[in-house]
């Protein structure tokens, strides 16, 4: 009975190990985007220029950073990007962050298995004595798990410049969170810039749902 046990648990714990060790190998990055545009169907892409959203951010080199792979991402579309200076024919206004996250706690349950008893007693000399003992299923525990929650977001507005001062003309508008566990954006940025062009423009006044593969280690 006992070598019985021993192997019920060898197998639950190689089965739970599996399981987390797939977790930890094929996380999965989830994000939803919500867009607004007036791009027309045959949208060729043209000469774009990225700027910062905030004006802060202007000399900041983590904006560069950031906007280095947003301009190979977007290159891959077909767009040309150059600088400001040369008048492009599109701005491109892009603007990313987290939040300071959220205290979670979530409670689960997990089997319990253990000694639940004796398969009898036998009698001796002494006197009476238990047999052997009897392992099996004894319930449910609970256990709690605390965690911090974090919300990363991208910002992107297209416009075409302003002409002798005016108005700028917008043409499209693009929000995209995430929540996950990893507060570094050095590390979830490009997966969201990459999730981001996944499906560009996308639908008019629609929200889609994202999915991204990546190696969990932050």
């Amino acid at each position: 009975m006992r070598l019985i046990f021993t192997l019920v648990s060898l197998i639950m714990f190689l089965t739970l190990s599996g399981c987390q060790h797939l977790a930890e190998k094929n996380p999965i990055i989830k994000a939803e985007l919500t867009v607004f545009h007036e791009l027309p169907k045959d949208f060729n892409p043209p000469t774009i220029a990225i700027v910062p959203w905030h004006q802060t951010q202007k000399s900041s080199l983590e904006f560069k950073n950031y906007a280095a792979i947003l301009k190979d991402r977007i290159e891959k579309l077909g767009f040309t990007v150059i600088d400001h200076s040369r008048k492009p024919e599109l701005i491109l206004f892009f603007d990313y962050g987290d939040d300071n996250g959220k205290d979670m706690t979530e409670t689960y349950t997990v089997p319990d298995f253990g000694m639940i008893g004796y398969t009898g007693y036998s009698m001796n000399y002494y006197g009476f004595y238990p047999s052997m003992p009897l392992y099996g299923y004894r319930g449910y525990q609970t256990r709690t798990n605390k965690y911090t929650l974090f919300t990363r977001y991208i910002r992107i507005d297209i416009a075409q410049p302003k002409i002798n001062g005016g108005e700028l003309d917008k043409m499209y508008e693009g929000s995209l969170r995430s929540k996950g566990t990893c507060s570094k954006l050095t590390v979830t940025l490009p997966y969201l810039i990459d999730m981001y062009f996944q499906n560009f423009p996308g639908k008019n006044n629609e929200t889609q749902s994202l999915e991204k593969s990546w190696n969990g280690v932050c």
